[in-house]
């Protein structure tokens, strides 16, 4: 299992520099992935409604930094040397196919094998308003999208033609040194179903009314299984990835398995792999120094648990 720690990339006082050193400070103690969100924008005026939080409420404030996830790529690409750096999860229809797969091969490129894109329908409407595509079909546009996007890393020229995007025969060079993951993100039977068909792995996480925790997400990886195997593949080699808090405290919260003394956390940590999480996101909520505090506590406490 690779195991990562969050960017604060987004939130209050955030910063160029903050993110610079949790960044560093996560590869030398050993995290194998950094991970970032995507939001273009927040609106002052917000009627959507974040599909997971209890009440729909979204935590960040319209005054609240938000870093681009492409200019993070870029940026981690030459700032870090070996960690991989992964989306989770972006949006796609904010961009363009070619603009996004032009822009990550050419970071592949110079970071190796290092490049995972999480991607998701999105849920922010005031988002996909803002930027003129169309909301009420994007999960058939994503659809599209992942298949776009393997054309243009193609090593070969190619045309794509299709519901929502389509360009003449032509070369797209450099193509990614190594295929790049893409990872797909949703809760709903019809992402596990994209999940299965289309992406290389799942960004796992349960929607209002699937339970939360390790039991919860166990039984939507069986209902994966059931897809994949619908469509005649399997969990080899295909990538389920889990965000969640990590905290050190006395006291054990099911519905947050990594909380706790550094025993219960090596544990939940061991039973997510046993049930099929090959990538970790683990999230701390405060600022740097915090961050930074907690994942070198988890290297000196947990990891030598596991």
């Amino acid at each position: 299992m690779d195991i990562g720690l969050h960017l604060p990339s987004a939130g209050p006082g955030v910063t160029s520099e903050s993110i610079r050193t949790v960044a560093t400070r996560a590869e030398e103690l050993g995290f194998e992935t950094l991970w970032f969100f995507d939001h273009l924008f927040t609106p002052s005026d917000l009627d959507s409604k974040y599909p997971y939080s209890r009440d729909g409420s979204y935590a960040v404030s319209p005054n609240d930094p938000f870093f681009d996830p492409l200019g993070l790529y870029g940026y981690l690409a030459g700032a870090t040397s070996s960690i991989k750096m992964c989306s989770g999860v972006l949006i796609p229809a904010y961009r363009h196919p070619i603009v996004l797969a032009k822009t990550l091969a050419t970071i592949e490129n110079l970071a190796p094998g290092r490049v995972v894109l999480g991607v998701g329908t999105g849920w922010m409407r005031e988002e996909f308003d803002a930027v003129g595509v169309g909301f009420d079909k994007r999960g058939a546009r994503l659809d599209e999208y992942i298949q776009a996007l393997r054309a243009i890393w193609s090593p070969e020229p190619s045309a794509f033609e299709g519901a929502f995007y389509s360009w003449p025969r032509g070369g797209f060079l450099p193509a990614p040194t190594t295929k790049i993951p893409i990872v797909v993100g949703g809760h709903s039977e019809r992402a596990l179903r994209r999940a299965a068909r289309l992406g290389d792995g799942w960004a796992g996480v349960t929607g209002k009314g699937q339970g939360s925790g390790l039991d919860a997400l166990a039984a939507r990886i069986e209902t994966l299984d059931g897809y994949l195997s619908g469509y005649g593949r399997s969990r080899d080699g295909f990538t389920i990835s889990y965000q969640n808090v990590l905290w050190f405290s006395d006291d054990v919260n099911p519905k947050l398995p990594f909380t706790g003394p550094p025993e219960a956390i090596a544990s939940a940590i061991e039973r997510a792999q046993e049930i099929g999480v090959t990538m970790l996101d683990l999230v701390v909520f405060g600022p740097p120094d915090l961050i930074v505090e907690t994942a070198e506590r988890f290297m000196k406490e947990v990891k030598p648990l596991l």
